[in-house]
């Protein structure tokens, strides 16, 4: 776990989102929990051995940020978007998230598999205090601006701690990765990307991949750019949504993320078919 300021602690090396911890002097605010059992109770203990956990945020509803939710019910509030519920609890594809959740413990985290919880034991625990366009939640002498920022899912959010001049996006940012557009609203995801850039910050935490600064953003903007711009060549060259899936990829650009290697192809494919979908409908 990193110390990004002497209030902000960050996990980067794990499977699964970014989860992050801010102190405040009241107590603690979690923003997305980890994957991995160890490192959620790691992360989790860390933060009790410096007061009560007051809060947890959850920037999404797909299953590697909310897995650990589990372990927070009946000892802080979960914070969301009001459309979270919407897509909370959901993985790539049609997969059962208790499967997938399982299958990554018994992989990856094999010491800790007696922790996972049985089906029917296992607490979803969606979000309790919800919000709109922005919410506001100050804690001891920490400000956390809630704003609804969304394009890589509906409920997207970003927390924004103006002290610490800090702000986490989720999987609106994935740098030095793969970026997923599965579940994206291309222009909405674009227009999130020019108002992150209004933040006044040192640092943006992604959903995946490591800390970066506010010139990361021009990148992000960038990628997804060239994503929409190689699918635009194949649709002028007379190819189809297969053809395009087929020719069309940055396999070679980025790894994935952390563990999670075997996501390559669907990654490659389920982009090509958003960009396909966002220009054919333009010229509708």
């Amino acid at each position: 776990m990193r110390m990004l300021t002497p209030n902000v602690y960050v996990e980067t090396e794990i499977r699964g989102c970014n989860p992050s911890i801010v102190l405040t002097k009241e107590g603690s605010v979690f923003i997305d929990t980890a994957q991995w059992i160890s490192t959620l109770l790691e992360m989790k203990k860390f933060a009790e051995e410096k007061g009560p956990i007051k809060y947890l945020i959850n920037t999404e509803g797909h299953i590697d940020h909310i897995f650990g939710n589990h372990w927070f019910a009946g000892v802080a509030p979960v914070i969301g978007h009001e459309k979270l519920n919407d897509l909370f609890w959901t993985v790539a594809g049609e997969l059962d998230c208790y499967d997938y959740s399982l299958d990554v413990i018994q992989r990856q985290d094999q010491d800790f598999l007696h922790l996972m919880p049985s089906r029917e034991d296992y607490i979803v625990n969606r979000p309790q205090i919800t919000f709109g366009d922005h919410m506001t939640l100050k804690l001891g002498d920490h400000t956390f601006e809630l704003y609804h920022t969304p394009g890589h899912s509906p409920s997207q959010i970003c927390v924004y701690v103006p002290e610490e001049r800090v702000a986490f996006t989720g999987d609106t940012l994935f740098s030095n990765c793969q970026t997923w557009l599965h579940s994206a609203e291309i222009d909405l995801l674009l227009g999130t990307l020019n108002f992150l850039e209004t933040l006044d910050v040192d640092w943006f935490v992604p959903g995946h991949g490591p800390v970066v600064g506010k010139e990361f953003i021009r990148e992000q903007r960038a990628f997804i750019y060239e994503w929409i711009a190689a699918v635009a060549k194949g649709i002028r060259q007379g190819w189809s949504l297969e053809e395009c899936i087929q020719n069309i990829n940055f396999i070679d650009r980025f790894p994935v993320d952390i563990g999670q290697e075997e996501m390559m192809e669907y990654i490659q494919r389920t982009n090509v078919v958003k960009c396909y979908n966002y220009l054919m409908n333009q010229q509708k």
